[in-house]
């Protein structure tokens, strides 16, 4: 196969009920700026659009990584969850956003 350039995730698009609602609620959760019915921060944008949820369950989620297992416990912590996933190469929180949509705060030894 031919050596492709580098491309990277930029961006998540998400069906809501109430995007604006949404945006807010991950804003003040991630700790980062609501802009309309899009939330950004260092590495992060999401946007949010008026529709069904997925309710998609483990179906689909995304995650957000972290540097260490003791910053995804913070997370955990503040969040209000308890540890997911606690293994020697994985440590995640998972979390349920109002419409359903389920992130996880991860860290792993990639």
């Amino acid at each position: 196969m031919k050596t492709l350039p580098p491309i990277w995730l930029d961006h998540l698009n998400i069906p809501a009920h109430d995007p604006e609602v949404l945006a807010q609620w991950y804003a003040d959760r991630l700790g980062i700026e609501r802009r309309g019915t899009m939330v950004t921060g260092p590495g992060i944008s999401i946007f949010f659009k008026k529709g069904t949820p997925l309710n998609a369950g483990d179906a689909f989620h995304f995650g957000l990584r972290a540097e260490t297992k003791s910053d995804v416990a913070t997370w955990a912590e503040a969040m209000g969850v308890a540890i997911a996933f606690d293994e020697d190469d994985f440590f995640a929180a998972r979390i349920t956003d109002p419409d359903g949509n389920i992130f996880e705060i991860y860290w792993d030894k990639l």
